[in-house]
């Protein structure tokens, strides 16, 4: 393994620690967002869904339903939520992507490595039999275009139906 996947996956390590904290402030902050609500003729609202039930049931007019919903969301926004997250919520989703990230990263160096070692093998198996570095280049090149050929093969005899409803 490479020095570079190495400190990658001490980098996704570190990242992890670091985002489990931020989830257990996330959940804290979602469980305060959750117990805000607006009040309608007495019941509590929690949610744009609640406020939207009373309207359906021609309990209250469209205006009136869309100034619950904007009082209901200043609410959640002064409380710290905005837009559908609240800050440790989008911390925890960078963190996520990030280590998703790295997590491909070191999938790809990984497989690069592997080409390396096998391309190593060729080439020492391609000496042992008495080729030249040009002759093995070749052999090389009409393999991976055999490859390719092959690959575009499959891909054309895959079926194009549309999957049942």
């Amino acid at each position: 393994m490479s020095e570079e996947i190495k400190a990658l996956e001490n980098v996704i390590n570190e990242i992890v620690k670091i985002r489990e904290k931020y989830k257990i402030k996330a959940k804290k902050e979602r469980a305060k967002i959750n117990d805000i609500y607006i009040t309608i003729e007495g019941e509590k609202c929690y949610s744009e869904d609640d406020i939207n039930s009373w309207y359906a049931a021609d309990y209250i007019t469209c205006k009136e339903c869309d100034k619950y919903i904007d009082k209901l969301n200043k609410k959640k926004e002064k409380a710290g939520q905005h837009g559908n997250l609240t800050n440790s919520e989008k911390v925890v989703k960078i963190f996520t992507n990030i280590t998703d990230n790295l997590y491909e990263e070191i999938a790809s160096l990984r497989y690069l490595e592997e080409q390396e070692i096998k391309k190593q093998e060729r080439w020492k198996i391609a000496q042992e039999q008495g080729c030249s570095y040009a002759e093995w280049l070749n052999q090389e090149e009409i393999s991976r275009q055999s490859e390719e050929y092959e690959l575009s093969l499959i891909h054309i005899s895959e079926p194009t139906r549309p999957e049942p409803i």
